[in-house]
């Protein structure tokens, strides 16, 4: 093996062990961003999950007031019939 074919040699090396090192410095901040992305995720999906109870929470709160609202005009209804009927 001539001196210039192992200076080519350990220049490639070189090059590739330069590679290898930007490659794993670009592949750690990828999982740095990912990681942090997916933080955020969590965090604005629990956001959303505990607004979503607290609206079908409110939804059910509606739902009851509604209907205790109904069988109030229901009796309303019945006691203005009677009134009228007394009066008629």
């Amino acid at each position: 093996m001539s001196a210039e074919s192992t200076e080519h040699r350990l220049t490639q090396l070189e090059t590739f062990a330069s590679d290898v090192r930007e490659l794993t410095r670009l592949v750690t901040e990828l999982l740095r961003r990912h990681d942090e992305r997916l933080d955020t995720f969590d965090a604005t999906l629990s956001d959303l999950t505990a607004k979503i109870e607290a609206l079908a929470d409110a939804q059910i709160n509606t739902e009851s007031s509604l209907s205790r609202l109904a069988d109030a005009q229901v009796r309303t209804e019945e006691r203005l019939n009677t009134l009228i009927d007394r009066i008629g």
